[in-house]
Order: structure tokens, then C-alpha cells, then sequence
């Protein structure tokens, strides 16, 4: 994970597959709720695993406002 690139922009949650909110949001909406489903969701694959904790707060987040 770039690290000092997710600090340029907030919204970066994977910086290996260029990754934002807005693509695990569209994929949450859509209906996906694990890490693999979404990144697959996206026509990507994990790579290094450093985002997997965002995306997860941010199923998490989806979760709590149902």
C-alpha cells in the first residue's frame, strides 16, 4: 500500500487497484459484503491486503445504516 498516495486523496481506499469509496460503495450497494466479492466486484484481485480494513469499516458502516 502507497501510504503517502492515500494521504493525497482521502477517498484512495486501494491504492494497488486504484481503488475509491465510491467503487466499495457502488459494489456494498449492489449488494457485495466480503473483501473478495468486492474487489472481484471491481475486476480486480487483492494484492498487497493493507485496504482490506477500510473496505471492511466500510461494509461495516453500510451494515449499521440498514
Amino acid at each position: 500500500m502507497d501510504v503517502d498516495r492515500k494521504k493525497l486523496d482521502p477517498t484512495l481506499v486501494c491504492t494497488c487497484n486504484d481503488l475509491y469509496i465510491s467503487d466499495i460503495q457502488e459494489a456494498i450497494n449492489d449488494g457485495e459484503e466480503d473483501y473478495i466479492e468486492i474487489m472481484q466486484y471491481n475486476y480486480t484481485l487483492p494484492r498487497c491486503g493493507g485496504c482490506e480494513c477500510h473496505v471492511d469499516q466500510l461494509i461495516s458502516i453500510n451494515d449499521a445504516e440498514l
